[in-house]
Protein backbone atom coordinates (compact mmCIF):
# COMPACT_ATOMS: atom_id res chain seq x y z
CA UNK A 1 0.00 0.00 0.00
CA UNK A 2 1.59 3.23 -0.90
CA UNK A 3 -0.37 6.55 0.98
CA UNK A 4 -0.04 8.34 -2.14
CA UNK A 5 -1.83 6.16 -4.75
CA UNK A 6 -4.77 6.18 -2.02
CA UNK A 7 -7.59 8.66 -2.32
CA UNK A 8 -7.21 11.58 -0.58
CA UNK A 9 -10.26 11.70 1.90
CA UNK A 10 -9.05 8.02 2.58
CA UNK A 11 -5.80 9.20 2.75
CA UNK A 12 -6.43 11.84 5.15
CA UNK A 13 -8.80 9.63 7.27
CA UNK A 14 -5.70 6.64 7.69
CA UNK A 15 -3.42 9.08 9.05
CA UNK A 16 -5.61 11.49 10.79
CA UNK A 17 -4.33 11.21 14.77
CA UNK A 18 -1.02 10.31 13.74
CA UNK A 19 2.21 11.40 15.60
CA UNK A 20 5.22 13.23 13.81
CA UNK A 21 8.62 12.05 13.51
CA UNK A 22 11.92 13.63 12.64
CA UNK A 23 14.64 11.20 12.33
CA UNK A 24 18.54 11.61 11.39
CA UNK A 25 20.26 9.70 9.04
CA UNK A 26 21.53 7.12 10.70
CA UNK A 27 19.18 6.84 13.40
CA UNK A 28 17.42 3.39 14.96
CA UNK A 29 13.40 3.60 15.23
CA UNK A 30 13.19 0.12 16.55
CA UNK A 31 15.09 -3.29 16.97
CA UNK A 32 13.70 -6.86 16.24
CA UNK A 33 12.40 -8.23 19.25
CA UNK A 34 11.14 -4.42 20.25
CA UNK A 35 7.46 -4.30 21.32
CA UNK A 36 5.21 -3.76 17.66
CA UNK A 37 3.53 -1.10 18.91
CA UNK A 38 3.40 1.32 15.99
CA UNK A 39 2.94 1.49 11.91
CA UNK A 40 5.56 3.96 10.34
CA UNK A 41 4.39 6.16 7.45
CA UNK A 42 7.21 7.79 5.72
CA UNK A 43 6.20 11.20 4.25
CA UNK A 44 9.82 12.26 3.29
CA UNK A 45 13.29 10.25 3.47
CA UNK A 46 13.82 6.59 2.96
CA UNK A 47 14.06 3.93 5.96
CA UNK A 48 16.33 1.03 5.73
CA UNK A 49 14.58 -2.60 7.25
CA UNK A 50 17.28 -5.24 8.13
CA UNK A 51 17.28 -8.17 9.93
CA UNK A 52 20.45 -8.58 12.39
CA UNK A 53 22.48 -11.91 12.18
CA UNK A 54 24.24 -14.06 15.44
CA UNK A 55 27.28 -13.36 13.70
CA UNK A 56 26.64 -9.46 13.61
CA UNK A 57 26.54 -9.27 9.92
CA UNK A 58 23.03 -7.49 8.55
CA UNK A 59 20.89 -8.03 5.78
CA UNK A 60 18.67 -5.43 4.61
CA UNK A 61 15.39 -6.73 3.93
CA UNK A 62 13.81 -3.60 2.27
CA UNK A 63 14.29 0.11 1.46
CA UNK A 64 11.00 2.19 2.36
CA UNK A 65 10.45 4.97 0.22
CA UNK A 66 7.85 8.30 0.22
CA UNK A 67 4.44 6.52 0.58
CA UNK A 68 5.69 3.55 1.90
CA UNK A 69 4.52 1.98 5.18
CA UNK A 70 6.89 -0.45 7.36
CA UNK A 71 6.66 -1.91 10.79
CA UNK A 72 3.74 -3.74 9.66
CA UNK A 73 4.57 -7.73 9.17
CA UNK A 74 4.96 -8.76 12.57
CA UNK A 75 1.42 -7.31 13.34
CA UNK A 76 0.06 -8.66 10.33
CA UNK A 77 1.56 -12.06 11.39
CA UNK A 78 0.19 -11.85 14.71
CA UNK A 79 3.11 -11.26 16.42
CA UNK A 80 3.33 -8.66 19.15
CA UNK A 81 7.26 -8.39 18.58
CA UNK A 82 9.20 -6.93 15.90
CA UNK A 83 11.27 -9.46 13.30
CA UNK A 84 13.48 -6.85 12.12
CA UNK A 85 15.31 -3.33 12.49
CA UNK A 86 14.60 -0.26 10.77
CA UNK A 87 16.98 2.88 10.24
CA UNK A 88 16.74 5.85 8.06
CA UNK A 89 19.35 5.82 5.16
CA UNK A 90 19.00 9.77 4.63
CA UNK A 91 17.07 12.26 7.30
CA UNK A 92 13.45 11.52 7.00
CA UNK A 93 9.71 12.44 8.24
CA UNK A 94 7.17 9.66 9.37
CA UNK A 95 3.96 9.48 10.88
CA UNK A 96 3.19 6.70 13.19
CA UNK A 97 0.05 4.90 14.32
CA UNK A 98 -0.61 2.69 17.04
CA UNK A 99 -1.33 -0.97 15.66
CA UNK A 100 -4.83 -1.39 17.48
CA UNK A 101 -5.75 1.94 16.31
CA UNK A 102 -4.65 1.12 12.46
CA UNK A 103 -6.22 -2.50 12.70
CA UNK A 104 -9.22 -1.05 13.93
CA UNK A 105 -9.00 1.42 10.54
CA UNK A 106 -8.73 -1.37 8.19
CA UNK A 107 -11.66 -3.27 9.86
CA UNK A 108 -13.74 -0.07 9.31
CA UNK A 109 -12.93 0.35 6.01
CA UNK A 110 -12.90 -2.25 3.45
CA UNK A 111 -10.89 -0.65 0.35
CA UNK A 112 -8.26 0.35 2.97
CA UNK A 113 -7.80 -3.11 3.72
CA UNK A 114 -7.90 -4.65 0.48
CA UNK A 115 -4.88 -1.89 -0.42
CA UNK A 116 -2.93 -3.23 2.43
CA UNK A 117 -3.77 -6.51 1.92
CA UNK A 118 -2.52 -6.29 -1.76
CA UNK A 119 0.14 -4.10 -1.09
CA UNK A 120 1.37 -6.59 1.63
CA UNK A 121 1.26 -9.58 -0.89
CA UNK A 122 3.07 -7.82 -3.14
CA UNK A 123 5.85 -6.94 -1.17
CA UNK A 124 6.09 -10.78 -0.13
CA UNK A 125 5.94 -11.85 -3.68
CA UNK A 126 8.99 -9.69 -4.55
CA UNK A 127 11.05 -10.98 -2.09
CA UNK A 128 9.78 -13.99 -3.43
CA UNK A 129 10.89 -13.21 -6.89
CA UNK A 130 13.87 -11.69 -6.13
CA UNK A 131 15.49 -15.01 -3.97
CA UNK A 132 14.76 -17.24 -6.39
CA UNK A 133 16.68 -15.17 -9.21
CA UNK A 134 19.47 -14.27 -6.99
CA UNK A 135 19.45 -18.22 -5.59
CA UNK A 136 22.97 -19.81 -6.72
CA UNK A 137 24.66 -16.36 -8.93
CA UNK A 138 27.76 -15.38 -7.58
CA UNK A 139 28.26 -12.31 -6.00
CA UNK A 140 29.29 -10.24 -9.12
CA UNK A 141 25.96 -11.30 -10.32
CA UNK A 142 23.80 -10.09 -7.47
CA UNK A 143 25.58 -7.02 -7.58
CA UNK A 144 24.37 -6.53 -11.19
CA UNK A 145 21.33 -7.80 -10.38
CA UNK A 146 20.60 -5.39 -7.72
CA UNK A 147 22.27 -2.27 -9.28
CA UNK A 148 19.38 -2.97 -11.71
CA UNK A 149 16.70 -3.01 -9.74
CA UNK A 150 17.63 0.12 -7.70
CA UNK A 151 17.93 2.00 -11.10
CA UNK A 152 14.37 0.83 -11.87
CA UNK A 153 13.42 2.23 -8.72
CA UNK A 154 15.76 5.20 -8.27
CA UNK A 155 17.28 5.74 -11.44
CA UNK A 156 17.81 9.39 -12.95
CA UNK A 157 18.51 9.67 -16.04
CA UNK A 158 21.12 11.83 -17.16
CA UNK A 159 21.75 13.39 -20.55
CA UNK A 160 24.01 11.15 -22.14
CA UNK A 161 21.50 8.19 -21.56
CA UNK A 162 23.27 7.11 -18.42
CA UNK A 163 21.25 6.02 -14.99
CA UNK A 164 22.29 7.45 -11.94
CA UNK A 165 21.20 6.06 -8.77
CA UNK A 166 19.04 8.54 -6.99
CA UNK A 167 19.52 6.99 -3.47
CA UNK A 168 22.51 7.20 -1.01
CA UNK A 169 23.71 3.90 -0.20
CA UNK A 170 27.16 3.04 1.12
CA UNK A 171 29.07 0.09 0.22
CA UNK A 172 28.11 -1.72 3.54
CA UNK A 173 24.36 -1.11 2.52
CA UNK A 174 24.71 -2.32 -0.75
CA UNK A 175 27.19 -5.50 0.48
CA UNK A 176 24.24 -6.45 3.16
CA UNK A 177 21.59 -6.21 0.02
CA UNK A 178 23.54 -8.96 -1.86
CA UNK A 179 25.00 -10.72 1.35
CA UNK A 180 28.14 -10.20 1.13
CA UNK A 181 31.48 -8.26 2.81
CA UNK A 182 31.75 -4.51 2.09
CA UNK A 183 35.60 -5.31 0.88
CA UNK A 184 34.02 -7.69 -1.63
CA UNK A 185 31.77 -5.62 -2.75
CA UNK A 186 33.91 -2.79 -3.23
CA UNK A 187 36.19 -5.01 -5.47
CA UNK A 188 33.39 -5.84 -8.06
CA UNK A 189 32.08 -2.16 -8.48
CA UNK A 190 35.82 -1.75 -9.28
CA UNK A 191 35.87 -4.12 -11.96
CA UNK A 192 32.30 -2.82 -13.36
CA UNK A 193 34.33 0.34 -13.66
CA UNK A 194 36.51 -0.56 -15.39
CA UNK A 195 35.16 -1.87 -18.42
CA UNK A 196 32.97 0.96 -18.54
CA UNK A 197 29.71 -0.10 -17.10
CA UNK A 198 29.63 2.20 -14.55
CA UNK A 199 31.20 5.25 -12.81
CA UNK A 200 31.33 5.79 -8.76
CA UNK A 201 32.03 8.61 -7.31
CA UNK A 202 31.13 10.32 -3.68
CA UNK A 203 29.08 7.13 -2.99
CA UNK A 204 27.17 7.93 -6.36
CA UNK A 205 26.66 5.44 -9.32
CA UNK A 206 25.97 5.93 -12.41
CA UNK A 207 24.83 3.34 -14.53
CA UNK A 208 27.18 4.44 -18.07
CA UNK A 209 25.28 1.33 -19.99
CA UNK A 210 21.58 0.61 -18.50
CA UNK A 211 21.20 -1.81 -21.04
CA UNK A 212 23.68 -4.45 -19.52
CA UNK A 213 21.51 -4.52 -16.22
CA UNK A 214 18.62 -6.43 -16.50
CA UNK A 215 16.10 -4.99 -14.51
CA UNK A 216 17.21 -0.92 -15.00
CA UNK A 217 13.83 -0.07 -16.45
CA UNK A 218 12.72 2.74 -16.31
CA UNK A 219 9.24 2.77 -13.87
CA UNK A 220 6.49 5.30 -14.01
CA UNK A 221 7.40 7.80 -10.56
CA UNK A 222 4.91 8.54 -8.20
CA UNK A 223 4.45 12.21 -7.77
CA UNK A 224 4.90 12.76 -4.29
CA UNK A 225 2.97 15.11 -2.63
CA UNK A 226 2.60 17.33 1.08
CA UNK A 227 0.39 15.39 3.72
Amino acid sequence: MNLFELPPAQRERLLEGTRGVSCARGELLFTADDPADFIYFVIEGRIKVFRTHPSGAESIVGIRNPGNLFGELGWAMGGTRRTNSASALVASELRKLDVAEFGRRLRADEALAAAFARGLVRRLTAVERELAELAGKSVPGRLVDILGRLAADHGIEENDGALRLGIDLTHKDLADLIGTSRETLTKELGVLADVGLLRVAHRTIVLLQPQAFPFARRREQIVVKPV
